[in-house]
C-alpha cells in the first residue's frame, strides 16, 4: 500500500521528517493518522502531519541512535494496518453566499466568469476532506473543491478577514476561524463559531473529518449569529459511512 517510497530524513539534533512520494488522498490521510497514532506509543515527542508528510519534532531517544532510529521507523510503518471502515464525522456549516457577507464575491464572480448559483452550486456539492489544521488555530486545511473553482490568491492581501469568513485561493477553500489577514477571495460568511478557546476542545474539527457547506439567506445568518451570542453554535455534526 503505502509501505513503499517512503523518505526519512534527520532534520536538526531532534527532529525527523517521513515524506512518501504520493499524491495526497483520503486513504493516504488515513494511512498517516494511523502511522502518527503508532509512533506516539513508543516516540515522545511532538508529531505533526500534512498532506505527505510526518514530521516529529523533539523526539526523546533512549537507547536507539541514527540508522537504528529510521529502521524503527520503517518497521512501524510496515505494522501500521489504517481503520478504513470507519465512519466519517461530517460538519454541515451554513454560509450566506452575499455581496455583504463575501467582500470579494463580486470580484471573484468577474474573474471566474461564473453566476452567484453556479458558485453556490459547485461550492456546496463536495463533501470536503479535513486533511490537517494549521495556518490559524482552529484553521482546517481542505481538500475536494471543484476544479472550476479554481483561481489565483489574490495579488493584494486583505489586511483583516474576519472569522467566520469562507474563502478561495488557488485550489483549496477554508473558513477562517479567527479575524487574520489573507490573500484568498472571501465568497460568504458563516454565523456558526468556528473556534472557542474556553471548550475543551476549542476546534470542532480535526483530520479525516468532512466539511459541507450549505447555503442560508440573511434572515437565517442573523438567527444562527442571535443564537450564538448566548451559546457556541458549532456547525451541526453527522456521522456517514466511510467514502
Amino acid at each position: 500500500m503505502y509501505y513503499h517510497n517512503v523518505h526519512i530524513f534527520k532534520l536538526g539534533e531532534n527532529s525527523w521528517s517521513i515524506q512518501w512520494k504520493s499524491v495526497p488522498s483520503r486513504s493516504l490521510l488515513l494511512f498517516l493518522l494511523a502511522v502518527k497514532k503508532n509512533l506516539a506509543k513508543e516516540f515522545d515527542a511532538e508529531i505533526i502531519h500534512t498532506y505527505t508528510e510526518i514530521l516529529l519534532k523533539y523526539v526523546t531517544i533512549d537507547s536507539l541512535s541514527g540508522n537504528t532510529i529510521e529502521d524503527r521507523f520503517r518497521e512501524i510503518i510496515k505494522a501500521t494496518i489504517p481503520q478504513e471502515d470507519q465512519k466519517t464525522r461530517v460538519h454541515r456549516i451554513p454560509v450566506c453566499y452575499e455581496s455583504l457577507f463575501g467582500d470579494d464575491l463580486d470580484a471573484y464572480l468577474e474573474k471566474t466568469s461564473l453566476t452567484l448559483n453556479q458558485l453556490i452550486e459547485l461550492h456546496t456539492k463536495p463533501l470536503y476532506t479535513v486533511y490537517f489544521m494549521g495556518f490559524l488555530p482552529g484553521f482546517p486545511y481542505l481538500e475536494g473543491l471543484d476544479k472550476r473553482l479554481h483561481i489565483e490568491r489574490k495579488s493584494i492581501p486583505s489586511q483583516n478577514v474576519k472569522k467566520g469568513s469562507v474563502a478561495i485561493g488557488g485550489k483549496q477553500t477554508g473558513i477562517y476561524p479567527q479575524d487574520s489577514p489573507g490573500g484568498w477571495y472571501t465568497i460568504g460568511h458563516s454565523p456558526s463559531i468556528l473556534f472557542d478557546v474556553s471548550k475543551k476542545q476549542p476546534s470542532p474539527f480535526k483530520a479525516g473529518d468532512a466539511i459541507q457547506f450549505y447555503a442560508i439567506d440573511a434572515k437565517e445568518y442573523q438567527r444562527i449569529k442571535n443564537q450564538a451570542l448566548t451559546e457556541t453554535v458549532f456547525p451541526i455534526l453527522e456521522e456517514e459511512d466511510e467514502r
